[in-house]
C-alpha cells in the first residue's frame, strides 16, 4: 500500500447522490425539468482510509438516472432522483463473478426561493432513501437514509452567471454524517452553450462506525467518503429552453475512502 497523493479523474456521479447540484433559480409553477444521465466508472483500485488498495479484482459500477424538478408554486419546487445501477464484480484472482442491479438511493427534495432580487437566495432539503439492492457484499448505493438541508445563493451578470449551495447530511444506520459545498461559474460562450468550471466537495464531519461493518461496506459507497472535486461541464441546447445536452468531466483531489477511476456524465433534457 502507498500514500495516495496524485491527482485523479473522477466522475462526481459516483460520489454525490446527484449530477445536479442545486442552483437558487426554481421552476416557475406548472414548469418542469427532465434529464437522463448516464455514467460509468470501471476500477481496480481504492482509497481506503488514506491508503491506495490494489483490489485484485475488476469492478464495474454504471448508472442510468432519471432527474425531475417541478414547479409546485412561483417560489417552490419538487425534486425527484432515481438513479438505476448495473454491479459487476470479477476477480482477478480467482473465477468469482458477482452482477446486480437495481435502485439506488432515490431522493426526494423541495427547494424554496427565499429571496428574488437581482441575488437569488433559496433553501431545501432533500431525502436520500436507502432503496438500494445488495447482495454478496454487492451493493446499488449507500446502506442509509440521509437528510440534506442546505442554502444556496446566486447571481447572473451578462454572459455570467455562478452560485454556490452549502448543505449538510445526516445519516442514519451508523453512518457518517457530512458537510457539502457546490459552486459553478458559467459562461454563454456561444448563443446555444454554456461553459462551466464547477466544484463539488463533501467532507466527513463525525466518524461513525458503519466503516467497519462489512454486511453494509460496498467500495462505491463506503462510510466516511471524503472527495473534493474541480470539473468542467459543458451544456448544450439544441432548441432554447426546450432540449439539450449536458456533458461533465472532475479533478477530484483530497479523496478518501473512494474508488480510484476516470468516470464521464452525458445527459439529456428537456423543459416542459
Amino acid at each position: 500500500m502507498k500514500k495516495h497523493t496524485r491527482l485523479i479523474l473522477i466522475g462526481i456521479v459516483l460520489f454525490s447522490t446527484t449530477i445536479q447540484a442545486q442552483s437558487p433559480w426554481t421552476r416557475e409553477k406548472g414548469k418542469a425539468y427532465i434529464q437522463l444521465g448516464a455514467s460509468g466508472i470501471f476500477y481496480n483500485q481504492a482509497a481506503i482510509d488514506g491508503k491506495t488498495v490494489d483490489l485484485n479484482a475488476d469492478y464495474n459500477d454504471i448508472t442510468s438516472q432519471l432527474y425531475t424538478e417541478y414547479g409546485l408554486t412561483d417560489k417552490l419546487e419538487g425534486q425527484l432522483i432515481l438513479p438505476y445501477k448495473f454491479i459487476s464484480k470479477k476477480s482477478t484472482t480467482d473465477n468469482t463473478n458477482i452482477d446486480l442491479s437495481g435502485l439506488g438511493n432515490i431522493t426526494l427534495g423541495l427547494k424554496y426561493k427565499i429571496y428574488d432580487q437581482a441575488w437569488k437566495i433559496s433553501s431545501g432539503l432533500q431525502y436520500i432513501a436507502n432503496t438500494i439492492a445488495y447482495n454478496n457484499g454487492v451493493s446499488t448505493g449507500f446502506a442509509a437514509n440521509t437528510w440534506v438541508p442546505y442554502v444556496t445563493a446566486g447571481t447572473s451578470i451578462g454572459k455570467w452567471y455562478y452560485y454556490g449551495n452549502l448543505g449538510y447530511g445526516y445519516m442514519s444506520n451508523d453512518y457518517s454524517d457530512y458537510l457539502k459545498f457546490d459552486g459553478e461559474l458559467g459562461y454563454n460562450i456561444i448563443p446555444k452553450g454554456h461553459i462551466i468550471l464547477a466544484f463539488n466537495s463533501k467532507n466527513v464531519v463525525s466518524k461513525e462506525s458503519a466503516f467497519y461493518n462489512e454486511n453494509t461496506q460496498w467500495l462505491s459507497y463506503l462510510d466516511r467518503q471524503t472527495y473534493n472535486a474541480l470539473g468542467l461541464k459543458l451544456n448544450y441546447e439544441f432548441k432554447p429552453n426546450q432540449f439539450g445536452a449536458n456533458f461533465s468531466v472532475f479533478g477530484a483531489f483530497g479523496n478518501d475512502n473512494a474508488p480510484l477511476a476516470p468516470s464521464l456524465n452525458l445527459g439529456i433534457y428537456t423543459k416542459i
